[in-house]
């Protein structure tokens, strides 16, 4: 019988471990790479990122996707705490109204997106692979537990009290498209404002 420290500390390692394994996992980050583009692509998430930063937010749009692993036994699910919630921004109405749609936007695209699809098979045939993280599982099933792995996607999109800036959209670009040209790396509405300003974004 594993008592309650034990199965935490199992928790930990099943999550740390997933960690470590997707880190090197080239398929893993294409794919996270692919779906934030998809999701920085989306007009309506573009519309709620335009309207928050003209409202003076700054939007934070790194993408880390988190392993949650749960453990489902006779008495219950356990389960890690998640990710600390990101910077606290002073409650205003229309700001929340603005933060909901984004998510909601973002949160769509995933739902629909090809890549989440592929992002949970790489995860589980990642796991699948490793002898670490599988002979915790298996001593875990052995006990008569079930091992539950799931892709936490909701770090989308947090907001900052600095002010926003033309080229926040730069932030969630990997190195290796920097050289892309600046339009490409720009929301629509980015470019239409720099046009305003008389500004050629090549």
């Amino acid at each position: 019988m594993i008592n309650r420290q034990e199965m935490r500390s199992r928790l930990e390692i099943l999550e740390q471990a997933a960690q470590q394994i997707l880190q090197q996992d080239s398929a893993f980050h294409e794919a996270v790479r692919l779906l934030q583009r998809e999701i920085d692509n989306d007009p309506l998430v573009q519309s709620a990122v335009y309207r928050l930063q003209a409202a003076g937010r700054r939007v934070l749009r790194a993408f880390v996707p988190h392993i949650r692993i749960r453990i489902k036994t006779e008495e219950g699910v356990f389960t890690l705490p998640g990710p600390g919630a990101g910077p606290q921004v002073p409650a205003d109405e229309p700001v929340v109204r603005l933060t909901r749609e984004l998510k909601n936007a973002a949160g769509a695209v995933i739902t629909r997106s090809r890549c989440r699809r592929d992002l949970e098979l790489i995860v589980n045939r990642a796991m699948a692979a490793s002898d670490s993280f599988e002979d915790i599982a298996s001593e875990l099933q052995s006990a008569g537990h079930e091992v539950l792995i799931s892709l936490d996607l909701s770090t989308y999109a947090q907001l900052d009290e600095a002010p926003a800036t033309l080229f926040d959209a730069l932030e969630t670009h990997q190195p290796d498209v920097i050289d892309e040209p600046l339009k490409n790396l720009l929301s629509d509405y980015d470019l239409i404002f720099l046009k305003e300003l008389k500004i050629n974004a090549v």
